[in-house]
């Protein structure tokens, strides 16, 4: 593998990076317990439990039935190939109710005491310790990097004297990377932790019409 080729040549770290997005139940009924496992095994434990573990969540045999295929044995000892870090993007988390929705049948419950951002995120810092403390938990001591952690939140399109007013993003970022040290004091093995973003820019989904940034951009003049 590509992989096995690069570590040949004895210089770089190799790892995986994955938006995680950690859910808790609406209620305290079996149908949204069973809920989250299901949401959980598709947004999250899919990605790392063939990686870390060598093989799938269970749960995505119930959520995909006939069409979920068996993998051969070959492509789990490739997944499995030593990773040296794991990169974690976090915006928010996710409160899940069991539904009819395909193909999880499990939704979002907005939370009407939350905060949310201008995508439509709650802001939930503790999401955030609990996502790397879950990593360690499940997975063992793997050297950890936030590689995305942001908001949008309104900002005007023109700056004025070179200022804008960004006390919801200070907060933010404040709270998070405050739930990044919990994590630290818990034992997660945490390298770094990166921004989202830099400069207000092109979002891949939304264009520029969310500005994530921490220095401004006026896109009509491109003063930062």
């Amino acid at each position: 593998s590509s992989r096995v080729r690069h570590r040949a040549e004895g210089k770089h770290e190799i790892g995986l990076v994955v938006n995680l997005e950690p859910k808790y139940p609406a209620s305290e009924s079996i149908e949204d317990a069973a809920a989250v496992e299901r949401a959980d095994a598709y947004m999250n434990r899919q990605y790392l439990d063939p990686v870390f573990l060598g093989r799938y969540p269970e749960e995505l045999q119930e959520i995909f039935g006939d069409a979920w295929p068996q993998w051969p044995q070959a492509d789990y000892d490739l997944i499995k190939t030593k990773f040296d870090f794991l990169g974690v993007n976090y915006y928010t988390r996710s409160v899940t109710h069991a539904n009819n929705s395909y193909p999880v049948r499990a939704g979002a419950v907005r939370q009407p005491l939350g905060t949310y951002t201008e995508t439509g995120w709650e802001v939930f810092p503790q999401g955030l310790t609990d996502t790397l403390t879950w990593v360690k938990e499940r997975y063992g001591d793997i050297p950890m990097y936030i590689t995305e952690n942001g908001a949008a939140f309104f900002d005007p399109p023109v700056a004025e004297n070179d200022r804008v007013r960004d006390p919801l993003r200070i907060d933010y970022l404040h709270k998070h990377i405050g739930a990044v040290k919990a994590a630290i004091d818990a034992g997660c093995d945490i390298r770094g932790y990166m921004v989202w973003s830099l400069l207000d820019n092109l979002e891949w989904s939304l264009g520029f019409s969310k500005r994530f940034g921490i220095v401004h951009v006026n896109y009509g003049t491109q003063q930062r």
